[in-house]
């Protein structure tokens, strides 16, 4: 495929007869009817409440749930390469590793993380182009992918870390959507206010826990939109997922979902937990992660002043 002019006003390449009068039409006619709403970065009626005069703890450790799901069963019963996506991974690793905490990962089953291969495509990288090598180079030889501890491990050891963050990627929606593990790991973490970043379909997961269990009910969220589900579908990977909606569920689950303009930049954070929209918002969720690590080592504050 080759990319459009306007292709990063959407979310991926378009097909090379496509200009921008037709990703015009797509928008005009699609944007109103998908989009679950707009909203800026940071919703300034619902600012978290952050404890004043605390002293910061050191930066401690960070866990990254991948996934390790390769392929994906759509609902026309075509079978489509999947995983996590790299960019949503990469970006916040970086981030949080340049801060100064200690990164370590975890999959369903101690097994490598898969890698999406439309993450690898150019186009999700115009912000920072030299680090898709970087990247892929990173996932490549660090060893600490190649052994990853196990999920189920984690409920049982939310004191050892500072925060956990599920990049995004139709992986999520195969090994980690309904995992009891990881349900059970986000519900401790978020009842001991560490930090708890979940990008563009991971806030899917939030929809799924259990309602008496789920510290979560009621925060301000964001998630890829609906508009972007639907585009995606129908372009990349030609066929309908067989879950999907996300920001409908999320709405429907109890939560404020707000999501941005398609393929714009957007995220938000409620207290310690800081949501994405889709992989060109890397740096936004970066700025709401690294608030909600810090927010966790001043003693945490919960939920967003309503």
């Amino acid at each position: 495929m080759a990319a459009c002019a306007c292709s990063t006003s959407f979310l991926v390449p378009l097909p090379a007869a496509c200009g921008r009068l037709c990703a015009a039409v797509w928008l005009l006619l699609f944007a109103s009817l998908f989009s679950t709403g707009c909203a800026t970065r940071r919703d300034a009626a619902c600012e978290p409440n952050v404890p004043l005069g605390g002293r910061l703890s050191a930066p401690g450790t960070v866990v990254f749930v991948l996934s390790t799901a390769p392929e994906q069963v759509l609902a026309n019963g075509k079978r489509r390469s999947t995983g996590f996506f790299l960019g949503e991974f990469y970006e916040p690793y970086r981030a949080v590793s340049d801060a100064g905490y200690r990164v370590v990962f975890a999959t369903v089953d101690g097994q490598p993380p898969v890698i999406d291969p439309e993450s690898l495509d150019p186009a999700y990288w115009e912000a920072h182009p030299a680090w898709l090598a970087e990247a892929k180079a990173f996932v490549a030889e660090d060893p600490r992918l190649h052994a990853p501890m196990r999920l189920r491990e984690l409920a049982a050891r939310v004191d050892a870390f500072q925060g956990i963050v599920v990049p995004g990627g139709q992986g999520v929606m195969i090994d980690l959507l309904d995992n009891q593990d990881l349900h059970a790991a986000l519900a401790e973490f978020g009842a001991a206010d560490r930090a708890v970043g979940l990008a563009c379909h991971a806030p899917a997961v939030l929809s799924r826990m259990p309602e008496a269990s789920n510290p979560f009910m009621g925060r301000r969220v964001t998630s890829v939109s609906g508009f972007e589900e639907f585009y995606i579908e129908r372009v990349v990977m030609k066929g309908r997922a067989t879950d999907r909606g996300i920001g409908r569920q999320l709405s429907r689950g109890g939560f404020v979902h707000k999501t941005g303009a398609p393929g714009k930049p957007h995220a938000m954070r409620d207290g310690t937990l800081a949501t994405s929209q889709n992989p060109f918002s890397g740096d936004a969720f970066n700025v709401e992660l690294l608030a909600a690590l810090e927010l966790a080592r001043a003693g945490g504050g919960g939920a967003c002043s309503r």
